[in-house]
């Protein structure tokens, strides 16, 4: 792909365009290029937006197609569920922002509603009693939400270990989503960091999930490899390797109308503006190309 086909931006309003909406998880690092033409879609961390000396909406005057609201301590994968006082802050943070999704991870910060925070994500052990927990937990979050129109995604997660389980990362998902209806935030980077760290196929897990979620989202993001760990760090710090374009790629592929949103996460070793503008550019030509009507 070329310099010059990067800095002429694709019309997010073309009436041939069929691919999912595009854009940036907000950060204050990138706000002010929310206005390129190739964004039409945001992301809203919730802890970020949940400032109790915010008076004004999170995202001001700006206007988007589709708005997510990303959570972190849902803690689905807890035995208990969501406390009622997140649910309710969470739901006024999505209101206040017209968005239309709410999203948090498939794993667990804490062992229970009063538990303390361990401040990262562990991931479930992949076992019935395990599934059956999660799954009651999305159905009370989803139950809570829809009330309000707003659909729920769970996200898998990239993790350093696993616990003894008695069936595959894949298929517990695949169950979460089947018995649950709700929809996959499919983080492309954290299916790579995985593959790598475990040794699994990335594509087969992808392909082997997609026919059980009804709606997707997708994150990208950039990561390193730790040479003293001997794993892929998902750190959100880095461009998106090429490996991750590619899955990125087959994720569209696999899902197309499916997909409602691609949101690219930075964190850390903020790019320039050029830096910013060519990286989600390359997103949404990526989607334009694979998921315009063949």
């Amino acid at each position: 792909m070329s310099l010059a086909s990067l800095d002429a931006a694709p019309s997010a309003t073309s009436p041939h365009f069929a691919a999912p909406g595009i854009g940036y998880a907000l950060r204050e690092q990138n706000r002010y290029i929310l206005s390129d033409p190739a964004i039409n879609a945001v992301e809203i961390t919730f802890e970020r937006a949940d400032d109790p000396l915010r008076i004004d909406r999170y995202l001001g005057e700006q206007e988007f197609e589709h708005v997510g609201i990303h959570a972190l301590k849902l803690s689905v994968a807890s035995p208990d569920a969501p406390g009622r006082n997140y649910l309710d802050t969470l739901l006024a943070i999505a209101e206040e922002n017209d968005a239309e999704s709410i999203s948090d991870h498939l794993g667990f910060t804490r062992d229970g509603h009063n538990g303390v925070e361990m401040g990262h994500f562990a991931p479930p052990p992949f076992t019935s009693a395990a599934l059956e927990a999660t799954c009651r937990n999305i159905d009370f979050v989803q139950t809570f939400f829809a009330r309000r129109d707003r659909r729920f995604y769970i996200e898998n997660i990239a993790y350093l270990f696993r616990f003894d389980g008695t069936m595959t990362e894949a298929e517990f998902l695949w169950r979460v989503l089947r018995n649950t209806g709700c929809g996959w935030l499919l983080d492309v980077t954290n299916v790579y960091a995985n593959a790598v760290n475990f040794g699994f196929d990335p594509y087969d897990f992808i392909a082997e999930i997609m026919p059980a979620a009804d709606r997707v989202q997708l994150h990208l993001a950039g990561g390193f490899f730790d040479e003293k760990a001997g794993m892929y760090i998902d750190s959100h710090s880095e461009p998106i390797p090429e490996p991750v374009w590619s899955l990125y790629r087959h994720a569209l592929d696999q899902g197309r109308s499916k997909i409602d949103a691609v949101f690219l996460e930075r964190d850390q070793n903020y790019p320039d503006e050029r830096g910013w503008r060519r990286e989600i550019r390359q997103v949404r030509a990526i989607a334009e190309e694979v998921c315009s009507p063949r």
